[in-house]
């Protein structure tokens, strides 16, 4: 049986001028999906359903039992309180998504269900175990390369070297591959528990693992975005855990 999977909505001001045309039609902030999450998630076997925002803690935790994994998106910065920071180069955060999210990332945690981070997902997860965030890369000395590549969403603008005997290397099959990156912010104190399993080519952390769990791994870059091998091989496992 194909497992349902879960994923996270991004939020849309409708009211914010880049968003005119909306604004015939809506009267308010909206929560929408982008499609490519969805169709990796069909395309690797799973169900993909939608998760709304203003859930109640019963909805939550009915969701955890209910599906089989859920997927953690990209999108706006976590509000740098939840990692004890105040704003210091970190965006406009929506808290109703931050606290929606905490909230399920615990939920599915303690269900032991699978989970599976890509960008701001990531960093969720990083910040859930008590890691933190450099809040702006461009604001930080280190000689770190160009991460926010919107311009090129779907190219492979930089290299990923990933750590030995880690499952992130065991899914992808190579030591080192490329990567699209879309991300202004990255994990400075890794969380608690948490493996680094993959590093960009100037030293940021790219992908995070728990050992001892079904399936949690955290991406830094946009697999979903990519066709092509290796990327895919992520969704398959993910999807694979999610059947177990």
């Amino acid at each position: 049986m194909r497992p349902l999977i879960g994923i996270t909505s991004y939020f849309l001001n409708t009211k914010d001028s880049s968003n005119r045309p909306l604004d015939r039609y809506l009267s308010s902030s909206v929560y929408v999906s982008y499609p490519f999450y969805v169709h990796k998630v069909e395309r690797a076997g799973g169900i993909p359903l939608d998760i709304p925002y203003y859930l109640d803690d019963a909805s939550i935790l009915a969701l955890a039992g209910r599906l089989d994994g859920i997927l953690f998106c990209g999108g706006e910065d976590i509000d740098p309180k939840y990692y004890g920071e105040s704003i210091d180069g970190a965006q406009a955060a929506v808290p109703e998504r931050d606290a929606l999210e905490f909230s399920l990332f615990d939920a599915f945690f303690s269900a032991r269900k699978p989970i599976f981070g890509i960008c701001r997902g990531m960093q969720l997860m990083n910040v859930f175990f008590k890691g933190s965030l450099i809040q702006d890369i461009a604001s930080e000395k280190g000689g770190y390369i160009e991460h926010s590549r919107s311009d090129d969403s779907c190219g492979l603008v930089h290299k990923v070297e990933i750590v030995a005997k880690t499952r992130v290397r065991a899914i992808l099959g190579e030591d080192t591959t490329e990567a699209n990156s879309l991300h202004h912010q990255a994990a400075r104190r890794i969380g608690e528990g948490l493996v680094v399993s993959a590093r960009s080519e100037d030293g940021l952390t790219e992908a995070v693992e728990l050992s001892d769990y079904p399936f949690m791994i955290g991406v830094q870059w946009h697999p979903e975005r990519l066709g092509m091998p290796p990327h895919f091989a992520l969704f398959e496992e993910f999807v694979r855990s999610c059947m177990k």
